[in-house]
């Protein structure tokens, strides 16, 4: 049907749009990793329903946590920005209050942050251990 350097060609060109495909894709989402409480709050209406990651500080006095339900609220701020932020899940440990935060998730239309993960980032976790000495 088609000559072996047609296939070979049609092969290459299926390959090379792949590949831009996949760069492209990359870069977009390499360069969208996350906003910042600032700059979401400043474009919320941008988003809609669409999942985001927000970065943040993990305000330590706004933590609540229900046992019963799972639910842990607490706010996120940058400066004098806050947002407000529901997650279902295990609680962290206690070493996350005031710990900077990346929550994945959406707006609700109450006004708060419906988090599907939450990441911790936690300064201690990257010092030398107590037990070393340096």
């Amino acid at each position: 049907m088609f000559s072996r350097k047609i296939r070979v060609q049609i092969g290459a060109l299926v390959i090379v749009a792949s590949l831009t495909y996949m760069l492209l894709q990359g870069a977009h989402n390499f360069s969208s990793y996350f906003v910042t409480v600032r700059s979401f709050r400043a474009t919320a209406a941008k988003f809609g329903h669409h999942t985001v990651r927000v970065e943040g500080v993990l305000a330590a006095r706004s933590v609540h946590y229900n046992k019963g339900t799972g639910t842990l609220l607490f706010t996120l701020h940058q400066g004098s920005s806050t947002m407000a932020v529901r997650y279902r899940g295990a609680m962290p440990n206690e070493r996350f209050r005031n710990a900077n935060a990346i929550v994945k998730g959406h707006l609700e239309s109450n006004g708060v942050f419906e988090a599907d993960k939450l990441e911790i980032q936690c300064p201690n976790h990257y010092g030398p251990s107590q037990g070393i000495r340096q």
